[in-house]
């Protein structure tokens, strides 16, 4: 598992073990997850809180493959993410929004409930499925987002 956080604030900064003034928007950054970024950011500014993009590069479709070169597709993986999550941070300051970006690799799932433990944010914003650009179906994302409510505490808003 890789992870990367690209934070602006004091490195040496200590996160509560409650809440924190953060929200987390879970996204790929492509044309499907417009949605999800806008309403992200909007909700960013309505509540005043920075917002933290957070890509999880999940290799899982490549089990089934014969390639063989899982480690470097993750790395090429990763390295896409934070060039999309570097344009969506310059997207929220733009809009007046304090921004930054996480990329994790790893099984998504598990990244998610992973980081939102560690972190504690105050909303976690993920995007309901879209035609033909969406990876989960409504009934799938619903019981994610009830999961990672029971698991966490945090706060699951569905855009």
């Amino acid at each position: 598992m890789n992870r990367a956080n690209h934070n602006s604030g004091n490195k040496n900064e200590k996160r509560a073990s409650h809440i924190s003034g953060t929200i987390v928007c879970a996204t790929r950054g492509g044309e499907g997850s417009e949605p999800t970024i806008q309403g992200a950011i909007e909700l960013a500014q309505e509540r005043e809180l920075r917002l933290t993009f957070l890509y999880i590069a999940d290799l899982e479709f490549m089990k089934h493959t014969t390639m063989g070169r899982t480690g470097r597709a993750g790395e090429e993986l990763r390295k896409m993410g934070e060039f999309i999550m570097l344009t969506l941070v310059e997207r929220a300051q733009q809009a007046g929004v304090e921004a930054d970006f996480a990329v994790r690799q790893g099984h998504f799932r598990e990244e998610l409930l992973g980081y939102l433990e560690e972190t504690h944010p105050a909303v976690l914003v993920l995007g309901t499925p879209q035609k033909d650009t969406g990876f989960f179906d409504q009934s799938r994302i619903s019981s994610l987002a009830q999961e990672i409510e029971e698991q966490t505490g945090v706060p699951v808003k569905l855009v």
